[in-house]
């Protein structure tokens, strides 16, 4: 079932001139209605389908899926088009109150990579918009936000971030301390995007090499909780291949926090490399030549296990629970016994 999964995961990585769509119309013809359906919730759990359904359309590959399952893909892709086309014209209007009022955020994560890193704006899920700004701002761009019908959600404050929301469920995450990249300031962390889908002139952004990392601790900081998750390192791969060779080892280096989210990063990249053929960039390639990569199996196989819990105590009283049936808060992934033997 994992060879269904790959060939689709390799689809939307695909250059759509290459010859793999040859390949893979065999492989999606070949495969069985319970590979189908599996691989279906998998790509579900990692965020991946309306890249997946678009990229099927751009290779002309949708003959090959059967119906009742591009149906389904079809349909959670024209909600994130939809859902996203309202976060980026929310996006559009908050950068205009923040610019006349002189303010200074920089955006990152999602919305930056919907916009200009994704083949389409509606192909990378997004849950809210994350903007960074000057700690000194924060009270103008409350007032920024307040002008655009937003409210802060105090329930949901950290340390470092505040929420707002608005009528319309859109969520914004503003974070006035980003301890990764504090006493590093003088390196100019920021650049600018032009956009492709706001009307604002440009985007301030994370620069090339503060991006990839803080994609990459990111990543990492979340390992724990929810596993990795396919669609941060699919973020990556785009990152390399549009600004792979504005990439410079030493600085990365400089900007990591520790070395073991470096070997990480590494990993990741001889990952994407291995499994999915996409070349790292030149500054890297030597780096991670012998580098153990993750694995495709090993990466599925940890995400289902950390939204259980396991191999934690709690993890398998949740387990425990369900089987005796239980009706748990959240839903979760089905389990293997080669997880649960994995797991020990």
């Amino acid at each position: 079932m994992t060879t269904l999964f790959h060939t689709l995961v390799y689809t939307s990585l695909a250059i759509i001139e290459s010859d793999w769509s040859v390949k893979a119309r065999e492989k999606l013809r070949d495969a069985t209605d319970l590979e189908w359906e599996f691989t279906l919730e998998t790509l579900r759990l990692h965020r991946l389908i309306p890249l997946v359904f678009f990229s099927l359309q751009a290779h002309g590959l949708t003959d090959a899926v059967p119906s009742p399952i591009l149906d389904k893909m079809e349909t959670e892709y024209g909600k994130t088009r939809v859902k996203n086309t309202f976060l980026l014209l929310t996006l559009d209007g908050l950068l205009k109150a923040m610019y006349e009022r002189n303010l200074h955020p920089v955006l990152w994560k999602g919305v930056v990579l919907a916009d200009s890193f994704y083949p389409a704006p509606g192909t990378r899920i997004m849950e809210d918009i994350d903007f960074a700004i000057p700690a000194s701002e924060m009270e103008q761009i409350s007032a920024a936000f307040k002008s655009l019908g937003f409210e802060p959600q105090h329930d949901k404050d950290t340390e470092d971030a505040v929420y707002f929301a608005n009528q319309m469920g859109i969520f914004c995450d503003v974070h006035h301390r980003v301890r990764l990249f504090e006493g590093k300031e003088s390196m100019n962390l920021t650049t600018n995007l032009k956009p492709q889908h706001v009307q604002i002139i440009s985007l301030p952004v994370l620069e090339p090499n503060a991006m990839l990392v803080h994609l990459s601790v990111h990543l990492d900081g979340h390992r724990p909780e929810i596993g990795p998750m396919l669609c941060w390192i699919v973020d990556i791969a785009f990152v390399l291949r549009k600004w792979g060779s504005s990439l410079e080892l030493e600085r990365i280096k400089k900007l990591m926090p520790d070395a073991e989210h470096f070997l990480s990063l590494l990993r990741t990249i001889r990952f994407l490399e291995i499994e999915f053929n996409q070349k790292p960039p030149e500054c890297l390639a030597e780096v991670t030549k012998y580098i153990q990569p993750f694995t495709l199996a090993e990466v599925l196989k940890q995400r289902r296990l950390a939204l259980w819990g396991l191999p934690h105590p709690r993890g398998w009283l949740r387990l425990a629970a369900s089987k005796l049936g239980f009706q748990l808060q959240k839903s979760r992934p089905e389990l293997y016994w080669s997880d649960l033997l994995s797991s020990f």
